[in-house]
């Protein structure tokens, strides 16, 4: 048995829907990830600042960053 039905067997004997929500969002991660095909100049112009923001210290902590986010989408 390869790895790919081993893992469709130990999916299909689990009943817990908070894991099974976990590993859908998982693998659905995982293929956007896999299946993006070009990032927009917008997107590359947001990533390169984010890189020169950590590369100048610009950091948040987790906590930090959720609080900030949760401000956001109350705009």
């Amino acid at each position: 048995m390869n790895v790919k039905e081993r893992i469709k067997e130990r999916v299909n004997d689990i009943n817990d829907p908070r894991l099974l929500d976990e590993l859908l969002k998982a693998v659905e991660l995982e293929y956007e990830i896999e299946h993006v095909d070009q990032l927009t100049d917008i997107e590359k112009s947001a990533i390169d600042e984010g890189i020169s923001d950590a590369e100048l210290g610009k950091l948040h902590s987790n906590s930090e960053a959720s609080q900030l986010v949760k401000e956001w989408l109350k705009k």
